[in-house]
């Protein structure tokens, strides 16, 4: 089957649906977020019926930046209600898009439109280009192509993802495409100072704090960095969310580290891994050790058990699966 027919039973499908159900991936992140709101807002504009599916809350520094504060409704419901087609864009596993498959086993995802390499395929239709630095930038030149029209809103929360994975266009797997991609963005009305100030670059006072947190508990062996964030710890600070506004990509970028791991204590019995490493280290291997997947630089497992039990696990997985120098 060539690309062209791919692309033409994407849009056949789109076409017949009445409603669809727009997904984001767990805990969602820039690009999590801004594809689904790029994929809703023209699905909308071309006249259907869309249900915004989160299962967890979007972070604040979104939530501003896409105008549903306090006093405007939030768009996102935890499951869907009445649609007919599911969408799941950046998203890598089916469990990646909540429990809502798992509850329903009758019901299939239709579209997946992913970036990850970890992707197996768990659609009945998948648009995966592993190489992509975001499944925004993988929406910018698809979307076109089925149809749909890159507005001035839609095009902002493209802009948003790419700008988010690519932490502001320095990773290793940014490309000549994914800057123009931006750039044809940016010609269509998107606002590159704002978004990135939002959703990159702005931190609040509680985050600092976060950050110090994280610095506290660094631990340096050899060419490996991990640090921890307890929930009692966070909760201490007042901060709630099972995130870590991008300490993991600080560590990550210590001279001498090649690999930095950072675990997030959700609660007594589920801990959040994130791992980052320096090109020439598969991390994705690692992450699907222990349950999860994603990039070669840039992965994430979600785990169930005591913290003080998963560490030393994860970090001698670690070690050995990527044979690393951690000598003192």
């Amino acid at each position: 089957m060539s690309v062209r027919d791919d692309i033409e039973l994407i849009r056949s499908r789109i076409e017949a649906a009445n409603t669809i159900a727009v997904f984001t991936h767990v805990r969602p992140d820039g690009d999590s977020v801004g594809s689904a709101f790029a994929l809703g807002w023209a699905l909308t504009d071309m006249g259907k019926k869309v249900e915004f599916i989160s299962e967890d809350p979007i972070p604040e520094h979104f939530r501003f930046l896409f105008g549903f504060t306090e006093d405007k409704k939030d768009p996102f419901l935890p499951e869907p209600q009445n649609a007919d087609c599911y969408i799941l864009p950046d998203i890598s596993s089916i469990d990646r898009a909540g429990k809502f498959f798992a509850k329903h086993p009758d019901i299939s995802p239709d579209i997946c439109i992913d970036h990850h390499i970890s992707n197996q395929g768990f659609a009945k239709l998948n648009w995966v280009e592993w190489e992509s630095p975001a499944a925004c930038c993988v929406l910018a030149d698809l979307m076109p192509k089925l149809g749909l029209k890159l507005t001035e809103r839609v095009s902002s929360a493209l802009l948003c993802g790419i700008i988010t994975d690519t932490n502001s266009f320095s990773n290793s797997n940014v490309t000549a495409q994914s800057l123009y991609a931006a750039a044809s963005l940016i010609d269509n009305g998107a606002k590159i100072f704002p978004i990135s100030q939002q959703a990159y670059k702005l931190h609040t006072r509680t985050e600092m704090a976060l950050w110090k947190l994280g610095m506290n508990n660094i631990h340096i062996e050899g060419d490996l960095v991990w640090s921890v964030f307890r929930r009692a710890e966070r909760e201490a600070i007042g901060y709630y969310e099972d995130d870590d506004r991008g300490f993991v990509n600080y560590m990550g970028n210590t001279a001498g580290i090649n690999v930095a791991v950072l675990f997030i204590e959700v609660n007594d019995q589920i801990t959040k891994i994130s791992w980052r490493a320096l090109p020439g280290y598969d991390v994705s291997r690692v992450a699907a050790a222990f349950g999860g997947g994603g990039h070669l630089a840039a992965s994430g497992a979600t785990m169930t058990g005591k913290l003080d039990d998963i560490i030393p696990s994860v970090l001698e997985g670690t070690k050995n699966i990527l044979s690393l120098d951690t000598n003192e």
